[in-house]
């Protein structure tokens, strides 16, 4: 007989990946889903990084497990002068994505970890696994579920005993907020005032509408930032499985430690997709492009998604990068109970079954299963198609253009209205 380890036994699947199978099945099984549950860029890996991979193809050698010494000076270079983040390709670690390597980070460092409700799935579940605390921070619609200073202080005052790391995500997963200068500044302040390690989540960086890239806690917190970022969503190329972590300079006593486990535990990435990789982050004006004209057209249909839920009565969060948005439907919570829907899971399987939609609950986000939140990821459309026509000029981008070339995020927001219409 076996014994499981009960950090592990106790998880269960990650719900993206998890409800992205599930519309799969129902797909090849005929049944048309309007799917908002998946967070996958839908745009093509640009072909410059493609052609890259295809060259490079036959390199089967092991790479250093730290990375490819180019790629850790290139994605270093690319950081200090797309996201002002300063530092040097000596302290850049590549791994098999940035999720990898923030489990191993938090695999290692010992204490508890401090993560604002509305955050990414699997931060949970990774500190369950590695057997360490987690609290989940209070946060609030009224500012697009970011963390405020005051909730990180109070929590810091009140715990001065044990080491505490803030797992920050910006642009957000799932609310598709982006923390201000202004705001990034006081939580750095709570920070240093209380020693609390940041682990930057920054996988959307470049995803950001307002601004080029979006500002890095590591601009306001050094030298207690660590950064992650990585391919596959600013380079649409999830499947490559490439990310990087940044140590920073009070943290730089861990490099052999890091190393160390990287070593006996994925060894290195595979040495064809760091090559490519190197390409990506040289981010030349045909990347630079590819990523911008990207970035357009989700600001377009974010929102869109944003006015059309809005007007309808719908809570919406206000998109400001990456491809999701948290809507609520608290406002109908009497009428919703009387149908017997009493959780937001009750409501998401009610919105599959009779409206075709596939939305993630609030639960899996770190809300109360009574809270009527959902993420909808807006990027079940086809990329490639989108980005020929926006290439071709003379296209507006206009709600015609979302219409033309989004239609299945269109007909699933007005399906959801639809169903909130029933509710007034």
């Amino acid at each position: 007989m076996f014994s499981i380890n009960k950090n592990v036994s106790q998880l269960k699947p990650s719900a993206t990946l998890l409800i992205n199978e599930a519309i799969k099945k129902l797909r090849n099984n005929g049944k048309h889903v309007y799917h908002f549950g998946f967070g996958q860029s839908p745009f093509p890996i640009s072909k410059q990084i493609v052609k890259e991979l295809q060259k490079k193809a036959t390199n089967n050698h092991y790479l250093p497990t730290a990375g490819l010494p180019k790629l850790r000076d290139e994605i270093a270079y690319f950081l200090i002068k797309h996201q002002n983040v300063q530092t040097s390709g000596e302290f850049v670690f590549i791994g098999p994505g940035s999720k990898e390597l923030l489990y191993q980070t938090i695999l290692m460092l010992d204490g508890t970890y401090l993560i604002p409700k509305g955050s990414w799935v699997s931060y949970l579940p990774q500190v369950k696994a590695s057997n360490k605390r987690a609290v989940i921070l209070e946060t609030f619609f009224d500012n697009n579920f970011k963390l405020k200073p005051e909730a990180l202080k109070t929590y810091c005052t009140e715990n001065t005993k044990t080491n505490k790391y803030l797992i920050l995500n910006s642009p957000n997963n799932p609310s598709g907020a982006v923390y201000s200068k202004t705001e990034l500044k006081e939580l750095a302040q709570v920070c240093r005032k209380y020693n609390v390690i940041v682990l930057s989540d920054e996988i959307y960086s470049q995803v950001c509408f307002d601004t080029k890239y979006a500002p890095s806690m590591s601009n306001y917190y050094p030298e207690n930032t660590i950064v992650y970022g990585g391919l596959s969503k600013v380079f649409s190329a999830g499947g490559y499985r490439l990310g990087y972590m940044v140590l920073p300079k009070n943290l730089h006593s861990l490099q052999t430690n890091f190393q160390s486990l990287f070593s006996e535990t994925f060894s290195a990435v595979s040495a064809p997709i760091q090559h490519a990789a190197v390409v990506a982050y040289k981010y030349d004006e045909k990347v630079k492009k590819h990523v911008e004209a990207s970035v357009d057209i989700l600001n377009l249909i974010g929102n869109y998604v944003y006015s059309q839920l809005t007007n309808a009565g719908i809570e919406c969060t206000k998109p400001q990068g990456g491809f999701y948005v948290l809507i609520g439907f608290n406002s109908f919570t009497k009428k919703l109970k009387a149908m017997g829907l009493a959780t937001n899971t009750d409501l998401s399987n009610y919105l599959l079954a009779n409206f075709s939609v596939a939305l993630l609950p609030g639960v899996d986000f770190y809300f109360s299963s009574e809270s009527y939140f959902f993420r909808l990821a807006y990027v079940d459309f086809n990329g490639k198609k989108a980005l020929k026509a926006y290439a071709k000029n003379d296209v507006s981008l206009n709600t015609n253009f979302v219409e033309t070339y989004a239609p299945n995020v269109v007909i699933g927001v007005q399906k959801i209205t639809k169903f909130v219409s029933l509710l007034k």
